[in-house]
């Protein structure tokens, strides 16, 4: 079961758990909300990012069958540094030909659909070519993905 607290209702929490008797288990707890009152070092977030960006790159591999080698120039699918402008993924040659959408990864635990899908629009060619990937503990399958509607029956509806 996931829990969605906010900062308030956290603090409120590790008031309350304080005022009871000690236990491993009350002392486990008040670590772990403690921990996640902290914020996520830049540097982590990017890696996190990062981490995910290519666990997408590898899963575009096995659709197209194309190699991805993120340390290769040559690769046809890359996975872009956080600090470029444009797609998160970058596709050239035969993965971009089959593998023609413009495709951005979130891996996060506050979730901005709205913002994410103006950012993948504003970066694909034609207006209904994205993907948007988003990894978050807020999903119970933890991985999904968003397309537009336009293309999710383009898909269903090619020969």
């Amino acid at each position: 079961m996931i829990l969605n607290l906010n900062t308030k209702e956290k603090l409120f929490l590790l008031d309350a758990l304080k005022e009871k008797a000690d236990s491993k288990e009350k002392d486990a707890l008040i670590r772990k909300i403690e921990r996640s009152l902290k914020p996520i070092a830049k540097k982590s977030a990017k890696a996190k990012g990062h981490e995910w960006q290519k666990e997408i790159c590898e899963m575009i591999s096995r659709i197209t069958k194309i190699p991805f080698d993120q340390s290769s120039d040559e690769s046809q699918i890359r996975s872009r540094e956080g600090s470029l402008n444009g797609a998160d993924i970058v596709l050239t040659g035969a993965a971009k030909e089959k593998f023609p959408y413009c495709v951005e990864c979130k891996n996060v635990a506050a979730i901005s659909l709205p913002e994410w899908v103006r950012q993948a629009e504003s970066n694909a060619d034609r207006g209904d070519n994205w993907l948007l990937f988003i990894k978050s503990p807020q999903f119970s399958m933890k991985k999904i993905a968003v397309l537009p509607l336009s293309l999710f029956e383009r898909l269903f509806t090619q020969s």
